[in-house]
């Protein structure tokens, strides 16, 4: 499965590179297929839309740098650092951040069914490649698909309303070091991203207290899916903060634990 993916994501990559950004993502989209502008939306359509002359004035290069997937095989995630380039020559115009998509084996094929990007200041080299190891650091963490065979959707859309509210009891910060899986990965704008479960609360602990500032969070669920093996799963949604008007996007990757309940294996915000 690693591999696989390894090779799906490459192939997207270098698609995007000979027939352009717009095409590339329409060829791997699945069905129900969703990104996030002011909350999420069928990225099929969103994409459909776009002109010709658009199409032509952007280009997209991408790298992973890490995988992961459940016991099924039917469940994955990459990421890794991306360069996006609008317009041509010296009126071109060019960011770099990270992206987060998740993908579903549909008949055969890895199909993205969710994707998610965070920009950051400065330059990213896209010369990286995905270790492993590091895969099998968090696999090491994850129950056997027999101890998560009992899972079902509406658990981790239960996990989901409970590390919010832990957010709002604890802070960001306390609550990805209760939900955080030690081979934890978080990304948000503006900032490096936070591997493993103590870098990664510094990061989401710096990002969300200070929006929060000491006001409760609500957040509403727009979508969650769990692997045929019960071990990984994904939900999706925004949460806001009302006393200022911040609102984001969410994208959290699950996986269930030895420890024998759903925890926090990737997350990404967009705020909008």
């Amino acid at each position: 499965m690693w591999e696989s993916l390894k090779v799906t994501d490459a192939e997207f990559a270098e698609s995007s590179r000979t027939l352009g950004m717009n095409q590339a993502f329409l060829d791997v989209f699945g069905d129900g297929a969703v990104i996030f502008r002011e909350g999420p939306v069928d990225a099929r359509k969103l994409y459909e839309q776009v002109s010709p002359s658009e199409r032509q004035r952007s280009s997209l290069e991408s790298r992973a740098n890490y995988i992961d997937f459940s016991r099924a095989g039917d469940l994955g995630l990459t990421s890794g650092p991306y360069r996006y380039t609008a317009g041509f020559g010296e009126e071109s115009r060019r960011v770099y951040g990270h992206f987060v998509t998740i993908w579903r084996k549909i008949d055969g094929d890895w199909r993205m069914v969710a994707d998610m990007v965070v920009r950051v200041p400065g330059v990213l080299s896209l010369d990286v490649e995905p270790d492993i190891a590091e895969t099998d650091q968090l696999l090491a963490e994850t129950a056997s698909s027999e101890n998560a065979e009992q899972n079902t959707v509406e658990s981790l859309m239960e996990a989901d309303e409970r590390f919010i509210a832990s957010i709002n009891f604890r802070g960001g910060r306390r609550a990805i070091v209760r939900y955080g899986v030690e081979h934890l990965r978080i990304f948000v704008p503006g900032m490096a991203p936070g591997i493993g479960n103590e870098s990664g609360a510094a990061v989401y602990g710096a990002f969300m207290d200070e929006q929060m500032a000491l006001s409760p969070l609500t957040y509403e669920p727009a979508g969650a899916f769990m692997a045929v093996s019960g071990d990984a799963g994904y939900t999706y949604g925004t949460m806001s903060v009302e006393a200022n008007s911040f609102t984001t996007n969410y994208l959290r990757y699950w996986h269930f634990t030895k420890s024998g309940e759903w925890k926090i294996a990737a997350e990404v915000l967009s705020p909008f």
